[in-house]
C-alpha cells in the first residue's frame, strides 16, 4: 500500500475541491482557520477533507457520519501576498467570487494570505472517512486515522497544462501596479 505520510488532510470547501479534481483550479487560497493561530503548509502531499459549513451555508458533518475523499495533493508552489488588488486578479481563476477573496484577505488582516500551486490526483475510487470529533471544528488541517492507498491515482490535468497555469498565476502574482511600486 502506498499512502501519503502521517495521513495528513487539509480541510477544504467541497467546491474548491470539485474545481481542483476537474483542473479548472490549480491553487489553493488560505489564511487558516478560526482554531488556526495562523497558516502553515503542514506538508507537500495531502489528502483534500471537504468540508460544506462555509460553502453555501451547510452543516458541519455529524460525528458517525462518513466523508468522502476524493483527491489528494501535492503542493508545487506557495506565494505569500499582501496586496488585495493582486489577490483580486486570482478571481478568474478559482471558484470563489470577489466578495469571498475580499473576506479571506480582511480575516486576520495582519497576516499574508498563501496561494499554494498543487498538482490534483484523483483517487481510483472515493474513500468513505467516519466523521469524529478529531476531524470536527473550524481549522486547516487534520490526521486521519483511516489509510489511503494511492496507488493507481492519476492525475487531473497533464503536467504541460498544469505548468503553463502556474506560469500564468506567477505573472498574476508577480504584477505590481506602478503607484505600488513607487
Amino acid at each position: 500500500m502506498n499512502k501519503l505520510p502521517n495521513h495528513t488532510a487539509l480541510k477544504e470547501w467541497a467546491s474548491v475541491i470539485a474545481a481542483l479534481g476537474r483542473g479548472e483550479q490549480v491553487i489553493l487560497i488560505r489564511k487558516g482557520g478560526i482554531a488556526d493561530p495562523k497558516f502553515g503548509l503542514e506538508a507537500l502531499r495531502f489528502y483534500l477533507f471537504p468540508t460544506d459549513f462555509h460553502d453555501g451555508g451547510g452543516q458541519p458533518p455529524r460525528s458517525g457520519g462518513t466523508v468522502p475523499i476524493t483527491h489528494w495533493c501535492e503542493a508545487v508552489r506557495t506565494w505569500e501576498i499582501h496586496d488585495l488588488d493582486i489577490l483580486l486578479r486570482l478571481e478568474p481563476l478559482v471558484v470563489f467570487d470577489r466578495q469571498t477573496l475580499e473576506t479571506r484577505y480582511r480575516f486576520r488582516s495582519d497576516q499574508s494570505v498563501h496561494v499554494i500551486a498543487v498538482r490534483t490526483w484523483a483517487l481510483p475510487e472515493a474513500v468513505p472517512i467516519t466523521m469524529t470529533e478529531a476531524y470536527a471544528g473550524c481549522r486547516s488541517w487534520v490526521s486521519l486515522d483511516e489509510e489511503i492507498d494511492i496507488n493507481d491515482s492519476r492525475p487531473v490535468i497533464e503536467d504541460a497544462d498544469l505548468q503553463e497555469k502556474i506560469e500564468q498565476i506567477s505573472s498574476i502574482l508577480s504584477w505590481k501596479s506602478l503607484a505600488s511600486s513607487s
